[in-house]
């Protein structure tokens, strides 16, 4: 059984059309002509909603009636309608239109809400998993770009003790540096201005424009729409979280800049962490080698004394001995010549006792080697001594005399 529509001559406060089973125009009430005109074209639903309407007229012809949403197609603002649509018992169809577009707004704008809800959770999850401030920053830019166009994006920190710019991670068309830009001193740009002030900016259209006019340099790529916010860290800007589109105007809006803010917040207290953590780290790292070499210096010392004891005690005979062959030596006629290779021989290892003693006396680093029936003994050849430190140091002076053939 088909359902009447309502009479075209009853007062509707919604749109309503009536056609022909040729899908011709019959009648339109007030409501109905003031949306067509509103959106510059003739009162015919076809026009105002295109080909989806066909659809739901089809669906009708073979039940009786139908339900649907269409939005309009004509130029003019984007409207939403909750479509009703019946058959008469002559095959004229009646359709009665029902404004949604608020709701339609609502709603869409709860989902983006709740998006942006569940980014943010997931955001505050990736951030507790690493204390690498380039990870942290990789991680911060992959969860932004699910809810804000971010593919030019970048994550700068203030070194107050260097008075630079360095940048923790930077993307560029979508593409991430594989190495990060050097960093560079102070300067009078964007991102100095939020460091300065500590508050989030947005420039939603002719950034480059809008730069000059609040007396700053513009830096680098000039950006059409430019959103940053600043990394708070115990009411201290330490960084900077920024966003830019190089092609078009209004990429960003007020809301962005809320939700920017609330991320800039998290990512600031991560990465204040993580540097501090890294501070840390290379204090305990300088700590542990000044250790080492403490410890280095106490050994050295305690062979250092035992050599100079050992040159003391053995240095006094070797000299003797080191003497009397020089003087058997003096009258080699007079000693045959078994006796004068021994003396030769003699005298050869007293002086190479003499040179061990004495460059294990100006050592400045002891090596160790491993040495049978005990845990280690020093390598003297392996060590380094005094005088070889000096002749290996940048600018020193040449050890072969002038004149040779590799001076």
């Amino acid at each position: 059984m088909s359902l009447e529509p309502p009479d075209i001559r009853e007062p509707l406060d919604d749109p309503f059309v009536r056609l022909s089973p040729r899908g011709e125009v019959e009648a339109a009430n007030a409501p109905f002509r003031a949306l067509a005109l509103a959106h510059g074209v003739p009162p015919e639903p076809q026009r105002l909603f295109g080909s989806p309407l066909f659809s739901l007229i089809a669906t009708v012809q073979r039940e009786g009636r139908a339900h649907g949403v269409l939005s309009v197609v004509a130029p003019g603002p984007t409207r939403t309608f909750r479509v009703s649509a019946t058959r008469d018992g002559a095959g004229a169809f009646g359709l009665l239109f029902v404004d949604i577009s608020d709701e339609v707004a609502w709603r869409r704008q709860l989902f983006d809400r709740n998006r942006e809800l569940t980014v943010l959770n997931d955001l505050v999850t990736a951030l507790s998993g690493t204390l690498e401030p380039e990870v942290l920053a990789r991680r911060i830019h992959d969860q932004t770009a699910r809810i804000m166009h971010a593919t030019s994006f970048y994550i700068a920190v203030h070194e107050r003790d260097t008075g630079t710019i360095e940048f923790l991670y930077f993307v560029e068309d979508n593409v991430p540096r594989p190495m990060k830009p050097r960093p560079r001193p102070w300067g009078n740009g964007l991102t100095e201005r939020l460091l300065r002030t500590g508050r989030p900016l947005l420039l939603e259209n002719d950034a480059e424009g809008r730069v000059r006019a609040l007396g700053l340099e513009p830096l680098g790529r000039p950006a059409r729409s430019w959103i940053g916010a600043p990394l708070m860290a115990h009411g201290e800007p330490i960084g900077v979280i920024a966003l830019q589109d190089h092609e078009r105007d209004d990429t960003y809006a007020p809301h962005d800049l809320e939700l920017l803010t609330i991320i800039a917040g998290q990512a600031a207290a991560a990465i204040h962490n993580a540097r501090l953590y890294q501070a840390a780290r290379r204090a305990y790292d300088e700590l542990s080698r000044a250790q080492a070499r403490l410890l280095e210096s106490e050994r050295l010392r305690g062979v250092t004394e035992t050599v100079g004891a050992l040159n003391h005690e053995v240095n006094n005979p070797l000299a003797a001995i080191a003497g009397n062959a020089q003087l058997l030596l003096r009258d080699e006629d007079a000693l045959p010549p078994a006796v004068l290779r021994k003396v030769e021989t003699i005298l050869d290892a007293a002086r190479r006792i003499q040179s061990v003693t004495a460059r294990m006396a100006s050592l400045i680093q002891a090596t160790s080697m491993p040495y049978p029936g005990a845990a280690s003994i020093l390598d003297v050849r392996r060590s380094l001594s005094r005088d070889e430190a000096e002749a290996a140091a940048p600018g020193a002076a040449p050890t072969v005399p002038p004149g040779s053939p590799d001076a």
